[in-house]
């Protein structure tokens, strides 16, 4: 009996101590700017609340820091969150896993610089370049519309913009000083793109609420059938709407702080694509696909 009480209890103490046994793993991996897809040297890189990170005195590859490389060994298994900073960078925070069978990870993290401004940019350039929204001074503002723009616009010779009212009337100008002091604008031709669109977004402020990005077939319609619009001179002309019964879902996926990569296969023909959160539009571009 007492040698059956001794084994058991030795069986208790293998077991105790083999569930004291933690596995552990290298997490490690390389910090890119996400416009250029190159290294970002020095970086800060740590996750958070543990011991580990790029800034200890004994971090054993400060060498490889100068490449924008990081590695932390002897990681337990189990779910962390890292970060990737730099002075005057926008930073980075991504959700981690490790596992029993897969202790080891690598990751590609992103910052880039805070000079960058909100928009659209072009991925694989060897800087951040912007798609310009030639198309922003005729957009107006619309609720279940989603959006619209004018097909013309009147504006000053000075470069200011017209009250849609006063070239009409010719209030506070007459006849011909009226004529000869505006100018005619007209909506500019849609920016020509490939149907697969993969393209950097910057969101001007930081917001829980998740990014959604849609695009909507364009199509040339009456303002009258779109009352929720304001910003049109006179309802019986036509401006540019989308049409909201062809749209298509694009991916929106995290890649640092206010920025998102946007991804999927756009519909030939013209599009005003929209970038939304909590139902309220942030910006709309027009395009169209070859």
């Amino acid at each position: 009996m007492k040698k059956q009480i001794l084994t058991a209890c030795a069986a208790a103490l293998v077991a105790m101590a083999m569930t004291g046994c933690e596995k552990t793993g290298t997490i490690e991996g390389v910090v890119l700017d996400p416009f250029t897809e190159q290294a970002v040297p020095m970086p800060t890189v740590w996750m958070d609340s543990t011991i580990f990170t790029t800034t200890k005195e004994k971090y054993p590859y400060k060498a490889e820091l100068q490449k924008g490389e990081f590695k932390f060994e002897k990681v337990p298994v189990g779910s962390y969150r890292i970060l990737a900073g730099r002075s005057k960078y926008i930073k980075s925070r991504n959700p981690v896993q490790t596992s029993e069978a897969e202790p080891n990870l690598k990751v590609k993290l992103y910052i880039y610089s805070d000079q960058v401004n909100p928009g659209l940019y072009k991925t694989g350039e060897k800087a951040p370049t912007k798609i310009n929204n030639d198309w922003v001074l005729f957009s107006t503002q619309c609720t279940e519309s989603v959006a619209g723009y004018r097909l013309e616009m009147a504006q000053s010779t000075d470069g200011a913009k017209v009250p849609p009212k006063a070239d009409k009337k010719g209030k506070k100008a007459k006849g011909k000083t009226a004529a000869a002091a505006t100018k005619t604008l007209t909506l500019k031709e849609p920016l020509v793109v490939d149907s697969k669109l993969n393209v950097l977004y910057v969101n001007a402020s930081s917001v829980t609420a998740p990014l959604v990005a849609k695009t909507f077939a364009a199509i040339e319609d009456k303002v009258a059938n779109h009352k929720d619009c304001k910003g049109f001179v006179e309802t019986d002309v036509k401006g540019i709407f989308p049409d909201k019964s062809k749209s298509t879902d694009l991916k929106v996926t995290y890649v640092a702080e206010n920025l998102y990569k946007i991804t999927g296969d756009l519909p030939k023909g013209k599009q005003i694509i929209q970038f939304s959160q909590e139902g309220k539009t942030l910006q709309t571009y027009y395009f169209e696909v070859k």
